[in-house]
């Protein structure tokens, strides 16, 4: 099972609603402050809801970035519609 504190190094965690296409930057740092390094990626799955529509939905997406984050570049392409990046959540 992967946990937050498999993520945080290498690996930006984004959450994706479905409905209205938004995509959010998930912050790591915050949740495993909240939750501790042990938490279970399946149960943040399981509590992302859209800060724009209020939908659930439970999907992410893990974007391997390596240890210096510098291939941190993402875009999901569902649809033809761009999808909004949110880096403030």
């Amino acid at each position: 099972m992967q946990t937050l504190a498999d993520m945080v190094h290498a690996f930006r965690l984004y959450a994706v609603c479905d409905p209205c296409h938004r995509v959010a930057l998930v912050d790591l740092d915050t949740l495993i402050a909240r939750n501790g390094g042990d938490y279970p990626i399946e149960r943040v799955r399981m509590r992302l809801k859209c800060e724009s529509c209020g939908k659930r939905s439970q999907a992410i997406r893990i974007v391997y970035v390596g240890p210096e984050g510098r291939a941190s570049g993402f875009r999901y392409a569902r649809n033809s519609q761009p999808p909004t990046v949110d880096r403030n959540c």
